[in-house]
């Protein structure tokens, strides 16, 4: 308010009709905001009157990071879980596999994700996954091997999570029956063990988080590393010149030398 009268005092547009459109311009907006409020409100109250409805056990949210958002947009966009065949079928569907490319006898494994199917899916899954993978010591396990052991950035691990977060999430729907927290070789646990296990035995260190964004940020720019990398290449190629140009110099001849070709050409 102080900012917008230094700037109209000196065009002299201070007067009582300026207030009085200023407080009328303040209250259109907060009407607008107010009615998307009740918009989003009465939206979510439908979402969530469908959701119990379709899904009434609500099991989906007893897959940890699976919530009151995510839950909904999952049952939506899955349909029919009977509809798939297999978990393979399922995760070639939500696009969250790596893509391969195969020519003759070689074949490129490793690639980015296919992204094949819905984008809110993936979305869902991303956001379900890393809260999941603090709580659910599998997810944990396998966001730790990708991270320390495979060298992979944290969108790259995040990959091979919302990969086993969309197997639990079939299962689930499959099969209609609450999730059940295990540790990694399968034994039953519960919520606090889990947590303790997690931040005891799989829990990336800070130096590896900087270290693979350090390196994602290498591979994301190439053309800056190759020019980095060319830069250097010509300032020791101008080196070695100097050098050897210093190294034939006549200055450092013999005097001799340069005394007796001039008397021969004398």
């Amino acid at each position: 308010m102080a900012a917008v009268c230094e700037l109209s005092l000196p065009a002299g547009t201070i007067n009582e009709e300026f207030f009085t459109e200023l407080q009328d311009e303040i209250a259109r907006e907060l009407r607008l905001i107010e009615a998307e409020e009740a918009e989003a409100e009465a939206l979510a109250c439908r979402i969530a009157e469908i959701y119990r409805k379709l899904h009434p056990s609500d099991n989906l949210r007893t897959i940890p990071g699976v919530g009151e958002h995510t839950a909904p947009v999952f049952l939506a966009a899955v349909g029919d879980p009977l509809r798939f065949r297999n978990q393979s079928a399922f995760a070639n569907w939500e696009g969250v596999v790596p893509g391969a490319r195969q020519s003759s006898n070689v074949e490129a494994k490793g690639l980015r994700m296919t992204k094949a199917g819905p984008s809110i899916m993936r979305m869902a899954l991303y956001q379900a996954g890393d809260i999941g993978r603090r709580w659910d010591p599998q997810l944990a396990a396998v966001y730790y091997r990708e991270m320390v052991y495979h060298g992979k950035n944290h969108q790259q691990a995040m990959g091979a999570v919302m990969s086993h977060l969309g197997a639990r999430v079939l299962t689930v729907l499959k099969e209609d029956r609450p999730y059940e927290l295990r540790d990694p070789d399968g034994k039953p646990i519960s919520r606090d063990e889990a947590r303790n296990l997690i931040l005891s035995e799989y829990h990336a260190s800070e130096d590896i988080r900087r270290e693979r964004r350090r390196r994602k940020r290498e591979v994301s720019n190439p053309f800056k590393a190759r020019k980095k990398d060319r830069k250097t290449a010509t300032h020791r190629t101008n080196e070695a010149a100097q050098s050897s140009s210093a190294c034939r110099s006549p200055s450092h001849l013999p005097k001799t030398s340069l005394t007796q070709s001039n008397r021969e050409v004398k």
